[in-house]
Formats: structure tokens, sequence, C-alpha cells
């Protein structure tokens, strides 16, 4: 099928979600052949703005390049927390992606989960993408969440890995399951479709906070596309990116926290591969003087540094990539 033909023959319909509250559009584009359904949502926190970048990119570009399915893109589900700045709703302290699938009659940010829980799962999705940011510097990469509960078990989890190495990123799974448990991710947009109706999700972390910038654009919607392909939606394959580290399984941890205030200096930078026991960081006070030196806990290397120079107790002082002890754990 050429792409003159496709864009001719692609639908596009623009609605929103429903329910009282800020309004929040819905950009859908239907191939004209039989597919998977894929949802895209990006914004959820409000300072993460990459993703409105790579949602208007898609909308620019789907029309050509969609072969096959549907595809339903949420360009902001946070526009009020956009609006501000920040990546919680205003007036409310529960982080939007700590929140789902949301309550009726719950705080207001529990109120905006089951909006868009109730929307989206509507919709019946084969995937879900979700479009997030970690740091300025950071290395670009792909998170699979765990599988807690729930019917889907080991084939969901290889689902999800098969799906996020399709976006040409480092692919991390989350943090060991009891700490998922306990920082509650299973209750974020991705791990509550994961974990309560087995509906395959991946997160793409890309880009700086609080601005769009084109590079990380290119790179995530260059991943969004990359997947569409592996779902036989699209004929565009994600290349490798150039940080791609593919060489074994690699899980998220944090780097070790904090035990005196100071300033943070980094001794290392993403990207870079590091030993058990080296230094990652000192603590320094303003004269000088260094209070604390923060070690590796394992081999790994180093995913992100936190957009922090001041720092008081219990801060971790870096995002790591450190080996999986199995492969879905």
């Amino acid at each position: 099928m050429s792409s003159s033909r496709t864009e001719e023959r692609v639908r596009k319909r623009v609605s929103s979600v429903g329910g009282s509250g800020v309004h929040m559009p819905v950009i859908s584009f239907t191939a004209p052949l039989a597919g998977p359904t894929v949802a895209l949502g990006a914004n959820l926190h409000g300072d993460e703005c990459t993703g409105i970048g790579v949602a208007h990119a898609l909308v620019d570009q789907l029309a050509a390049s969609l072969q096959r399915g549907v595809v339903h893109i949420y360009p902001s589900l946070n526009p009020r927390g956009l609006d501000d700045g920040t990546r919680r709703m205003p007036g409310d302290t529960l982080d939007p992606n700590r929140a789902f699938p949301g309550a009726v009659r719950g705080t207001q940010a529990e109120r905006h989960a089951w909006r868009i829980w109730t929307d989206l799962t509507a919709r019946r999705p084969d995937l879900y993408i979700d479009l997030h940011t970690d740091a300025g510097g950071a290395m670009p990469y792909a998170i699979v969440d765990r599988v807690i509960r729930g019917r889907g078990g080991r084939m969901l989890a290889k689902r999800c890995i098969e799906l996020a190495e399709a976006s040409g990123l480092t692919v991390l799974r989350e943090y060991p399951p009891d700490r998922y448990r306990r920082f509650e991710l299973d209750r974020s947009l991705p791990g509550a479709l994961i974990n309560e109706l087995a509906i395959p999700a991946v997160t793409l972390e890309v880009g700086p906070r609080r601005r769009i910038d084109p590079e990380a654009v290119r790179v995530a919607t260059r991943g969004v596309l990359g997947i569409l392909t592996r779902l036989h939606m699209a004929q565009e394959p994600a290349p490798g990116h150039s940080s791609l580290r593919a060489d074994r399984v690699w899980r998220r941890e944090s780097g070790p926290r904090t035990t005196r205030t100071g300033i943070l200096l980094p001794m290392v930078r993403p990207g870079m591969n590091f030993k058990r026991g080296a230094a990652l960081t000192q603590i320094r006070s303003l004269g000088g003087e260094i209070r604390e030196v923060l070690r590796a806990p394992s081999d790994g290397f180093v995913v992100s540094l936190p957009e922090r120079t001041s720092v008081g107790l219990g801060v971790a002082t870096a995002t790591l990539a450190v080996p999986e002890e199995s492969s879905f754990a």
C-alpha cells in the first residue's frame, strides 16, 4: 500500500475524555486495515512535556504512516499541571501516576485518574504507551513494569519486554517486586493496566523536564513508531539509539541516598559504567569540605543524575541500571 493511498484512507477523529473537569483531547487514527488498538498518553506528570511534542509529531505523521489498526493519542493527561509547570495536579499532594484505577468519590487526583481510566479502557487497547521524562542529560530508556498479580504472568512480562525493545532504547525492568509494591508502582497507569487488566504497557523516559526538546521528540517518536512497526501497524522500525545497552538484562535502581546535607558533586555522567564500590558522587560543604562519598552498590551504569545541587538527607543521588537477578522476576 502506497503512503499516498494510506494517507487518503486513514480516518482521523478528535474527541475528549468524558465527565466533568478539565478538557483532555483525544486524537484517534483508524487505518483502512484491521489491526491492534494502541493508546498513547503523555504529560501525566505536568512538568514532563516531551510526550506532548511526540503526540503532535504523531498527529502529523500517522495519516501517512499508519497501515493497520487504531491509535488513540492523549496529548496531555494533566493539563492543569502542565499550565502550572508542576508534577502533580494543583491542589492535590497525591502523585497522579500513583492513583489508578482511581475512584469516583476519591481525592481530586483519584477522580481525575478514574476519568482517564474509564475513557482509556473503554477503547479496549491492546497496548498502552506512556510517555515520560527523567532529567536533562539522562539516557533515553524504556521501562517495563512488574507483573505482580493477575492473569498475565510470565507471558505478559515477556510481551511487554519485546515491545519495549522495539523502541530502539535501553530497556530497564522496574524495581524488584517488594519495592515495586512499596512505591505503589502497580497504581501507576501502565502498572495498573498490566496488573489489573493484563494489558501490555511500555513507558518511554525521554528528554528533559519543563520544556520540549526537538531531539528528544525525534528519539521518542522513532521509538513509538518502532513499537507500532513491531505490531505490524507501520513500517518504520526504530534504529538502535546510540546509548542502547542490550548486552544483558538490566533493572532500574536508585543511587545511594545521602546521609549528610550539602552540595551534590557528581563524579560520573549518564551512560558511564561503574564497578561495585566505585565513587559516584560527593557531598561537600559550601567551603569545599568533603562530607560524604557515595559509592555504587553493584556493577552497572548511570542512567540519570538529579536536577539539583543543594541536597538534604535521604536524597537519591542518581538513577542507576544494575543487573537483573532473573529475566522476568
